[in-house]
């Protein structure tokens, strides 16, 4: 399983199709890199603890 930590590293890993892909001079790829960004932002974001989880653990 992929820890939170991790998945900065799996988005990166994700954009090497996309420089491959780049190399093909295509002005789709801009939208394709967007789109592993946002994909991996989305993903480091919705594995973060919430605010409620932080204040229980703490308490």
């Amino acid at each position: 399983m992929v820890s939170v930590q991790h998945v900065p590293i799996v988005g990166l890993l994700a954009l090497l199709p996309v420089a491959v892909y780049a190399l093909s001079v295509e002005a789709i790829v801009v939208v394709a890199l967007l789109n592993v960004v946002l994909i991996s932002a989305s993903v480091y974001t919705m594995f973060l603890p919430s605010e409620a989880t932080v204040k229980a653990t703490s308490a």
